[in-house]
């Protein structure tokens, strides 16, 4: 009965443990479930389009006017980054560039939906 109280209680350490090591900002990272991109596509023209531009390839006069450039959605290098990297630079902006933190704006699920319409931007 002792090594059942001992092993629970190392149980539940490393639980507290690995909830301390691992903060909630973490979740960032997490793979968001499968979106819709044409629900993602109206998200994009609302909050989006007018830096990254109604094809997402930056190319708007107020992204020429933007040092640096935002981003070319329609790009390897950004369509190379995992859902998580997205969402992170989506959530919590971009340090040094003009793109900035939406933060809350979008529920998970609007997340996801915004996602799948920046994948469907590859050329």
């Amino acid at each position: 009965m002792i090594r059942a109280t001992w092993r629970s209680l190392l149980f539940l350490v490393g639980v507290w443990a690995m909830s301390v090591a691992m903060p909630m900002g973490s979740l960032l990272w997490a793979e968001p479930s499968k979106g819709k991109p044409e629900a993602g596509k109206q998200i994009y023209m609302e909050s989006c389009q007018h830096c990254h531009g109604p094809t997402g390839k930056a190319d708007t006069e107020l992204a020429a006017s933007l040092t640096p450039r935002p981003a070319d959605l329609t790009a390897k290098t950004t369509q190379s980054k995992k859902d998580g990297q997205l969402r992170k630079a989506i959530v919590e902006g971009v340090p040094g560039t003009a793109m900035s933190a939406f933060g809350e704006a979008f529920d998970d699920q609007q997340m996801a939906d915004l996602i799948a319409y920046i994948r469907s931007l590859k050329p």
